[in-house]
């Protein structure tokens, strides 16, 4: 279990930085709350506000964290939301339904064909052999939510997997294409019709009903991190025509950099495999790569600025509709907390022309297990093969500034989660890394599902971590992963901390 702080909470708070520091820390977050409400927002699933009924449903997250804000999904083409039983919170006074054999829509809004003569995709057609197939429920929540002095927002997560390839009709067309030619499951930022499917989807989206802001999000690596620290065995991508030709344009030459992704796949699967290690070592190795190959990193860059350019038209579209609407981005945990590739590609301030705010995930309770399986293991396998596992988490904890002290050990990361003090140190991080131009919202993540070794979220950690997150200079927070798997008692801690920061 994790060390918590019997303290009270300005002694709780004092703790993450030195004694002269504290006093000021702690007045900008209490003053913070005193001048304003605080943005405190919670994720949830379509389906769930169906199952459990909308009013009970918002009473539910109001009266027990305090939220004034829904992220509700709009689309769900990026996971099945077929979840057994047993991670969904059973508490929430409606018994939570199997979802295995169930067939739910992945669009919860109502398109209009028109809206999509730009593009040659379309959005799943949602008939009467789905379940609330006749349910328009962004309509019918808005009263309840204005009445309770709430608002609303469309939650997306792209789709680049196989629910999006079954229900997006001319998804094929899209899709990213490897180093050797072939069509991967992701779609590709620089294809037009995929461009226009997204911001034809936004604006239709905003045209049908008043919501008050988008959380958009895209929950993939970039081509270099997908090869040092591989999701699966797949090679590197895009190298399809409109990522050649934007190559050109900026003097890129596209067959050295797919030859140089070529070498850095086969090498690291080499190791993998078993394969002899360089007489240099394997580091020196990868630099070698790097070096002979700097099209690679140039590569990778374009990747990243043809989201954010995607990101942007987004952003555009939405404003052209409705000025004061809030428009931001979730920055989900590999970015956010272990993927240091996206870290130097680009700002938080870089980010913020076409920002209102950015939302990343600091999901203290499931970091433990996901370091030590998805970045540990990950990178033992290829580039840091050299350095022993408890030096790779040393290297890990200094590299992104967190306090060693206080997090996991290597033999505690699968049952311990993260510190609140890891909350505070990545908002810090965000709050600084945005300078100012746009908000940085917190995601306080717990209940978070990991096998049958996971520590459940304890609602004392949750609470220090909100708290935290207010003193590390959020604008807000952003309750998370899924409302369907959240526990009351950490909905309450939630609320407990939200109402005495508001005082």
């Amino acid at each position: 279990m994790q060390n918590h702080h019997p303290a009270g909470r300005r002694e709780f708070l004092k703790g993450a930085v030195s004694v002269p520091a504290f006093s000021a820390l702690a007045a900008r977050a209490q003053g913070q709350a005193a001048s304003r409400n605080l943005f405190n927002a919670l994720q949830i699933g379509p389906h769930t506000v169906l199952d459990e009924g909308i009013e009970r449903a918002l009473d539910l997250v109001q009266e027990t964290a305090a939220v004034d804000t829904l992220l509700l999904y709009s689309h769900t083409y990026h996971v099945d939301l077929r979840k057994p039983p047993q991670v969904l919170a059973s508490d929430h006074g409606v018994p939570p339904r199997d979802m295995r054999d169930r067939k739910l829509p992945c669009v919860w809004v109502k398109h209009h064909e028109p809206a999509f003569t730009g593009t040659a995709l379309r959005h799943q057609n949602v008939d009467g052999s789905f379940e609330y197939a006749g349910r328009d429920l962004f309509a019918e929540i808005l009263p309840s939510v204005r009445k309770r002095g709430m608002k609303l927002y469309a939650r997306i997560l792209e789709g680049s997997g196989r629910e999006a390839a079954a229900n997006i009709r001319g998804y094929d067309a899209v899709r990213t294409r490897d180093v050797y030619g072939r069509p991967t499951p992701v779609p590709c930022w620089n294809h037009p019709d995929y461009r226009g499917w997204w911001t034809a989807t936004v604006e239709d989206l905003f045209h049908s009903y008043e919501l008050d802001g988008l959380q958009w999000g895209a929950e993939r690596q970039g081509p270099l991190m997908n090869v040092i620290l591989p999701w699966n065995d797949g090679a590197p991508a895009c190298f399809c025509e409109h990522c050649r030709t934007r190559a050109r344009a900026r003097a890129i030459d596209a067959e050295r950099a797919r030859e140089g992704f070529e070498k850095l796949y086969t090498f690291v699967r080499g190791l993998a495999g078993g394969a002899p290690r360089p007489a240099d070592g394997v580091f020196a190795g990868f630099l070698g790569i790097l070096l002979r190959y700097p099209e690679i990193l140039a590569w990778e860059y374009q990747y990243r600025l043809s989201r954010e350019e995607l990101m942007r038209a987004m952003y555009q579209s939405v404003k052209a509709i409705r000025p004061e609407a809030q428009v931001g981005w979730h920055v989900d945990h590999q970015p956010s907390s272990w993927d240091i590739v996206y870290r130097a590609e680009m700002s938080y301030a870089e980010m913020a022309p076409y920002s209102d705010f950015i939302k990343f995930i600091a999901y203290h309770d499931i970091l433990g297990p996901r370091i030590r399986w998805w970045y540990l293991a990950r990178f033992q396998r290829t580039v840091l093969a050299e350095l022993p596992l408890a030096e790779s988490l040393d290297l890990y904890y200094d590299l992104f500034g967190y306090d060693k002290t206080r997090e996991p050990r290597l033999d505690e990361l699968e049952k311990k989660g993260f510190s609140p003090d890891y909350v505070f140190r990545e908002t810090r991080r965000s709050v600084a890394s945005a300078e100012g131009k746009t908000r940085i919202y917190t995601g306080i993540g717990f209940d978070v599902p990991w096998g049958s070794n996971h520590v459940p979220a304890d609602p004392q950690a949750v609470y220090e971590c909100v708290l935290k997150a207010f003193a590390g200079g959020a604008s807000g927070i952003v309750v998370s992963r899924e409302y369907e798997e959240m526990r009351v008692p950490n909905l309450r801690a939630v609320g407990r901390a939200i109402r005495e920061l508001s005082r």
